[in-house]
């Protein structure tokens, strides 16, 4: 059963897109039927904070994940920020999990729907219940740990990602000797500040394999990385007579090596951003950071209560470097969206990124 919205309805469609959502919406029910899966179509409303449920189909080869028709209804971005997400940056995303109404487990595949001149007009959205799939990993997961071999070949991974990582920490901790030794034998304070810059980004990806070779594991408590970095920069990077407070708040959210150094870097820049423009005259400060993690999206707001961005930063004067390492790192190593928010005082940037699953 599938239906669709009168489009006349969003003012802000031209015919020519109203037209390719459409010619979306008349496959669904086909597509709804074979992938035996719901599959919706939303469009962004003007507001930019909510979107409208424009098309629908329930597949008639398997019982539906929702008992009541959802067309025509708003959806809002704290509770759907994967499809926000991809209607707001045109990437997709797959691989999302969240419960259903009947306490199921439910993937959601979202794909945006796009215009000949490439803007995202809205977004395709299928959700399959795969709550016998997950069981059926459960089942097996548990057959494989019952195994003697299995148990033995853990142990030896983990002891080889222990000794990895402890490697590369130690390498990482060699250079940044090398560079201290450098930075004493400039007078150039410009040149300093080089190589202090460079000393603290090393630090905060040793930081990282440290972490990793205690765990053992090949994945890191983001929130945890955090405030060791925080901890290390307010040491390394403040004057003896500024006290300047990191707290760090949220949700621990576990990531892959490579995003978890990406986020380390990210926070690295951020804090030491605002210890060198935000403080800059001033004894105290204060940077709230927060880690939440929504469906399997990530956000983390950096917010300092110092002078602000504005007159004595640019984002785009040279010495912006740092600004343009956290939307490379942002962009292309978390597949994420980097913004500058609106704050009373001092400035307020967030990182949000899908947690896996996203595609450049």
């Amino acid at each position: 059963m599938n239906g669709v919205l009168d489009l006349c309805r969003l003012s802000g469609l031209s015919n020519e897109q109203r037209k390719i959502i459409l010619s979306v919406a008349q496959n669904l029910q086909l597509i709804a039927d074979i992938s035996q899966a719901e599959l919706f179509i939303d469009c962004l409303l003007e507001e930019k904070n909510a979107a409208l449920i424009v098309a629908e189909a329930k597949p008639a080869t398997t019982p539906s994940l929702y008992q009541k028709s959802l067309l025509g209804q708003i959806a809002y971005e704290d509770m759907e920020p994967g499809v926000f997400f991809s209607l707001k940056t045109g990437k997709p995303i797959s691989g999302s999990r969240g419960i259903t109404e009947e306490s199921g487990v439910m993937q959601q595949d979202i794909v945006p729907i796009k215009d000949s001149a490439g803007e995202t007009i809205a977004v395709l959205i299928k959700e399959k219940d795969i709550s016998r799939e997950v069981q059926q990993e459960k089942n097996l997961g548990k057959l494989m740990k019952t195994t003697e071999a299995i148990e033995k070949q853990d142990v030896i991974k983990s002891i080889i990602v222990q000794e990895m990582h402890h490697r590369v920490k130690n390498n990482l901790q060699v250079i940044s000797s090398l560079l201290r030794l450098q930075k004493r034998r400039t007078t150039s304070e410009e040149v300093a500040n080089v190589f202090q810059d460079s000393i603290s980004r090393i630090s905060s990806m040793a930081l990282v394999h440290d972490y990793l070779a205690q765990s053992g594991i090949d994945e890191a408590d983001v929130k945890t990385l955090i405030k060791q970095v925080a901890s290390l920069l307010v040491t390394s990077s403040t004057t003896p007579d500024q006290k300047v407070i990191v707290s760090v708040e949220g949700e621990s959210v576990f990531c892959p090596s490579d995003k978890a150094t990406a986020v380390a870097l990210i926070v690295n820049e951020l804090i030491q951003n605002s210890i060198k423009h935000a403080f800059l005259s001033r004894e105290e400060g204060q940077i709230d950071i927060t880690v939440t993690l929504r469906k399997q999206m990530v956000t983390i707001i950096v917010m300092d209560n110092g002078c602000g961005i504005g007159d004595s930063f640019s984002h785009s004067e040279p010495s912006s470097l740092g600004l343009q390492l956290v939307e490379m790192l942002v962009e292309e190593k978390l597949q994420g969206v980097f913004a500058f928010l609106h704050s009373e005082e001092g400035t307020k940037v967030s990182i949000t990124f899908p947690l896996i699953g996203s595609q450049v």
